[in-house]
């Protein structure tokens, strides 16, 4: 019977969490093959809020932005081949209607995600390989 107690007090704690969690690697990109790549990353962290931001630039360096505010677009060029990794971790505010945080990824102006997420606290992370 306490397994059954502590079960369900598990299960109450975990049902008052809010988190949004966006975790993809899509591998190598199916593109045509070139020497380099404009990526585009791009966040819309809403108001009242920061984040903080890392993605992957020029001659594979990393890149990071904590308490990033507003809109961020940045572009790279990147050579064939690098691996590309972008995240963004922000709690929300709460507002009505709800927060939302908006990010997308763009290789030569293809979109490889897009995406809306709300919820307490959100954390958004894109990895692939470019040809």
């Amino acid at each position: 019977m306490k397994k059954y107690l502590y079960l369900f007090l598990l299960a109450i704690v975990g049902s008052s969490c809010n988190y949004t969690i966006y975790d993809m690697n899509r591998g190598d990109l199916k593109m045509a093959k070139k020497d380099t790549y404009q990526v585009e990353y791009m966040a819309d962290i809403p108001e009242g809020t920061t984040a903080t931001i890392t993605y992957r630039g020029e001659n594979n360096v990393k890149y990071i932005e904590e308490s990033h505010k507003g809109k961020l677009d940045k572009v790279v060029t990147i050579p064939s081949g690098q691996r590309c990794r972008f995240t963004v971790d922000v709690k929300l505010p709460k507002t009505t209607p709800k927060s939302s945080l908006h990010t997308f990824v763009k290789v030569d102006g293809e979109t490889i995600v897009e995406e809306n997420q709300s919820g307490k606290s959100v954390k958004f992370r894109i990895g692939f390989t470019l040809p």
